[in-house]
């Protein structure tokens, strides 16, 4: 299917460097830091089956898919496209596929599941591990930059200077260093000149995440699925009809995918210091437009479908038939052998 063109898993390397390697004090609590966002990095890219940023490439393909077709019904009204069937077909499938993933990513239930609500959970629960020195040095790199920088370029002074490559890792990669203290400086609000190894990330930056996913209104189409798409409400069930009228629109559907994409984007770059998204739609390596151009029944071939469509009608008209005669003929096999 077409979606699955959208970037691959980016496949998280494991550590390079051991604790021991590691410039942070608190051994235990890097080691702890170190198992969880290797955890939630999985659940974010690389589970085999329910990563978040594979259900999310999905979500987006099918959104930019869908639209382009209803654009091509709009601009054309004698279009195909407007044929009842085919139109029913492509809402339909649309919204349900599209409904059954904002299930799946708004899961909040208690149990092990792949969500939003259950990783920013777990995130919260553990936020004394999100330390600066654990957030900068998780995997060999220097806390103190500065010492490192000038290390490096003292050493380099004595081979006689000139230009060289600068280390990407471990306890030289002064730059990287830097930028990961600035980051960490821009979640937690604290000056430069006030940092300290125990400052923490902060709970209002998970608060700011579960307040982009509640304004986009994606538990409201949840409730509305639960409530009309993978159950049947009854008639007594209380607000129904309210729930019903508060059903996914295109529209809605867009912008839980926008806020979806920002709170991943937000966990996976600035919060757990992995390599973001570049790009949420890539080139397709195809023509997705192929054949539209083309009629979607060739001439002469009404008479065949339309007698297609008798036979499968018949086929299942005939599921009506005989029932009583089955239902009695049960009975009495039991009757008789009691």
């Amino acid at each position: 299917m077409g979606q699955y063109i959208l970037a691959q898993p980016v496949i998280a390397k494991d550590y390079e460097y051991s604790p021991d390697q590691c410039d942070v004090n608190d051994k235990a609590s890097l080691m702890t830091f170190r198992e969880k966002r290797r955890a939630w990095l999985v659940w974010l890219e690389t589970d085999e089956h329910h990563a978040i940023w594979d259900v999310l490439s999905t979500m987006v393909w099918r959104d930019v898919s869908f639209r382009c077709i209803a654009e091509l019904a709009n601009s054309n009204p004698d279009s195909g496209l407007h044929n009842s069937l085919l139109t029913e077909s492509l809402l339909t499938g649309y919204f349900a596929t599209q409904v059954l993933a904002i299930r799946r990513l708004m899961d909040n239930a208690n149990r092990d599941v792949i969500s939003f609500p259950r990783i920013l959970k777990d995130i919260r629960r553990n936020l004394r591990h999100f330390t600066r020195e654990n957030a900068v040095g998780f995997d060999g790199l220097p806390y103190d930059y500065q010492a490192a920088q000038q290390r490096v370029m003292m050493r380099q002074l004595s081979k006689g200077g000139g230009p060289f490559w600068g280390a990407q890792s471990g306890p030289d990669a002064h730059w990287p260093a830097q930028r990961a203290h600035e980051q960490f400086d821009r979640l937690t609000g604290v000056r430069p000149d006030a940092r300290r190894r125990d400052d923490r990330l902060p709970k209002a930056v998970i608060d700011k995440l579960e307040g982009w996913l509640k304004d986009s209104q994606a538990d409201k189409i949840v409730t509305w699925s639960h409530n009309l798409l993978a159950h049947a409400a009854g008639p007594t069930a209380p607000n129904r009809s309210v729930i019903a009228a508060a059903g996914p629109t295109a529209d809605k559907i867009t912008n839980c995918i926008k806020v979806f994409v920002k709170v991943a984007e937000a966990l996976t770059g600035p919060i757990l210091f992995h390599s973001g998204r570049g790009m949420l739609v890539p080139v397709p390596q195809f023509n997705q437009f192929e054949k539209l151009e083309n009629s979607l029944m060739a001439n002469g071939a009404s008479k065949m479908i339309g007698a297609y469509w008798d036979r499968l009608a018949d086929e299942r008209n005939g599921y009506l038939k005989e029932i009583e005669e089955e239902l009695t003929a049960q009975k009495a096999s039991s009757t008789s052998t009691s």
